[in-house]
């Protein structure tokens, strides 16, 4: 249901961009030969892909607004690189559509466009940016190239996280010089006709996030200073625990959200599940996973009294629903779960709410599960623990096996995707609305 929710709006933005066009130019134009289709062909890749680069550089402004709407930041990122991956893809194509009949008529494989001359006496057509046509095509086209760069920098997993961090920064400026390539070249009549407006929010919107993005304005208002009070590694599954207590205000949190934490180090911030519940009293727990270079390297560069900045919080991941639920976690997705069951073991009556957690690790730590086993017994939770390495995977039928009326329930899982996405289409297939079925899909890159 949430990935449906972000392929309509993928969709409804190419519809809208689409119908927009076609209202602002002779659809026979199609049919009147090569080099005529070619010269709609041009200008529509254009708008496709500066509507779509446009869109992404909005999402990754972090605009809260549309949170809700969209499922949360973890899934909208999502609809963040579909939109980059959509707007490379259409650039490459109208490149090539202005460029590649320009070689097969320099090799005389196509036959050059015969135009109708000008009436005599009458004056040229309008272009106020007549002088400024080839810088903004020379812009365009080497823009283009370092576009493709970086986007397939961001794709490469193996690419350092902070090599990547600053790269990325890049995206804005592109953007910047890509806006003025399109307000250049754009033909002059689509400023009048239906497309020209659609395109000027875009871009408008678009120049101001990037703006953000340029002046390192992107969340402000919604940064925290604190410092580090603690850190507890857990060995058996690397896991730290990176106790924070902020100094300036927050607005608070809910079970499941997330935050960026930002150390002043040359990394820049990182993503991390909020693994405490909030209690007005400016503690936050952050259990981090050693996955990656920087995050193995964290208990050794962490440190007590250490400054951080806090950016947050994000994410719909709420546990809202029937008071029916199962929770599936895998491995460092068992965060959310902490902070929800300390949640509820707060709450008077806590233990009359009817809940499941399923937890599957590759490497169980004896103290860590301790925690979270006295945790989910104050909750009134139910807690299963499976040791991937000598039990397996977690499956349906050992889910049903523990909660029989799962098929009315509602499930919550956090872990791998391609766990989350296995267990998804099981459950689908055995009559589970996907309605009911919530997943975190955050992946930065």
């Amino acid at each position: 249901m949430q990935l449906l929710r972000l392929k309509a709006v993928f969709a409804g933005l190419a519809l809208l961009l689409t119908l927009a066009w076609l209202a602002s130019v002779d659809p026979a134009r199609l049919a009147g030969g090569f080099w005529a289709a070619r010269g709609l062909l041009i200008p529509f890749t254009g708008v496709l892909a500066m509507g779509f680069m446009a869109v992404a550089v909005l999402l990754a402004a972090r605009p809260v607004q549309v949170e809700s709407a969209l499922g949360g930041l973890d899934k909208f990122y999502r609809l963040h690189r579909w939109l980059g991956l959509g707007g490379v893809l259409t650039a490459v194509v109208h490149w090539l559509l202005e460029i590649g009949p320009r070689h097969l008529v320099r090799y005389g494989l196509l036959e050059r466009p015969v135009r109708a001359p000008r009436p005599p006496g009458a004056p040229p057509p309008a272009d106020p940016f007549a002088g400024l046509s080839d810088p903004a095509r020379e812009l365009g086209e080497w823009g283009l190239y370092l576009l493709i760069a970086l986007v397939a920098l961001a794709l490469l997993k193996r690419f350092p996280y902070h090599l990547f961090f600053k790269t990325h920064r890049l995206m804005a400026p592109l953007f910047l010089v890509l806006v003025f390539h399109a307000v250049v070249l754009m033909p002059t009549g689509y400023w009048t006709a239906p497309i020209g407006p659609v395109m000027a929010v875009l871009l408008a919107g678009g120049t101001a996030a990037a703006g953000l993005s340029l002046f390192r304005r992107i969340g402000h208002t919604r940064r925290a200073a604190g410092e580090v009070t603690g850190a507890r590694l857990y060995p058996g599954n690397s896991v730290l625990d990176v106790e924070v207590k902020l100094v300036t205000a927050w607005p608070g949190h809910a079970s499941g959200q997330f935050a960026f934490l930002d150390f002043d180090d040359a990394e820049g911030a990182h993503p991390f599940t909020i693994s405490s519940a909030w209690r007005g009293d400016g503690r936050l727990v952050f259990s981090i996973k050693g996955l990656g270079d920087y995050t193995r390297r964290l208990p050794e560069l962490v440190r007590v009294g250490q400054g951080v900045t806090v950016e947050g919080p994000y994410g719909r991941f709420d546990f809202r629903g029937g008071r029916r639920q199962v929770w599936v976690a895998g491995g460092v997705g068992i965060t959310p779960f902490v902070s929800r069951l300390q949640a509820l073991a707060a709450e008077a009556g806590a233990g009359t709410r009817r809940a499941d957690l399923i937890y599957s690790t590759a490497a169980p730590d004896d103290g860590f599960i301790d925690q979270v086993r006295r945790l989910a017994a104050e909750a009134g939770v139910g807690f299963h623990v499976v040791d991937s390495r000598s039990e397996g995977y977690v499956t349906l039928e050992r889910i049903a096996a523990w909660v029989p009326e799962w098929t009315q329930a509602d499930v919550w899982f956090c872990g791998p995707q391609r766990f989350g996405d296995a267990l998804r289409q099981a459950m689908a297939k055995s009559g589970l609305p996907l309605s009911r079925f919530h997943q975190e899909l955050f992946e930065l890159r």
